[in-house]
């Protein structure tokens, strides 16, 4: 069964992460005080009193000419790999989605190292990200420079593609 934690719970998603992205410095910077992972919104899956499946749900804005959206950011999803292959990614994406269309959100995006597994989860519209401004705000990796909407409360027609991302919102 897939929940949110409460803010207070989100450090016991590192060793999962830390597992999943072993990048030591950047699992310092995300877990440290002033890290992302205490002001993001933390989806997970356990078993037997450990967490096995998470996604990070963060806030960023989509900026247009007349102005921005702030847009959830999904980021960090992952499942150890002992637990793969049994739905556990699904669930708490399920979550995920499911809470986001309830609190009206038009749509939400990730960055997926493979844009197939989250197709059959809606992410089927594809916008490649051109500047570094984007880059940097999304902490996209090398390479990863797609991301996937899911449409939630807002159809593909209605969607306008912003010009670029920002990790706070502009003044």
């Amino acid at each position: 069964m897939a929940r949110f934690l409460d803010a207070s719970e989100n450090g016991l998603t590192r060793e999962l992460y830390s597992l999943c992205f072993p990048d030591p410095e950047f699992v310092s910077e995300l877990y440290g005080p002033q890290g992302e992972a205490w002001r993001c919104r933390m989806a997970v899956a356990e078993e037997d009193g450990r967490i096995v499946s998470m996604a990070q749900v963060v806030r960023r804005y989509a900026l247009y000419e007349e102005g921005q959206l702030p847009v959830w950011y999904i980021m960090g999803v992952c499942t150890h790999p002992d637990m793969r292959h049994r739905g556990l990614m699904d669930q708490v994406m399920g979550l995920v989605l499911r809470t986001l269309r309830d609190e009206g959100e038009p749509w939400c995006f990730l960055i997926p190292v493979d844009r197939d597994i989250y197709r059959h989860l809606g992410f089927v519209h594809d916008m490649k990200l051109e500047d570094e401004r984007s880059l940097e705000a999304l902490e996209a990796d090398d390479g990863l420079d797609t991301l996937s909407i899911c449409f939630l409360c807002q159809s593909e027609e209605e969607f306008r593609a912003p010009r670029s991302f920002s990790r706070e919102p502009a003044l």
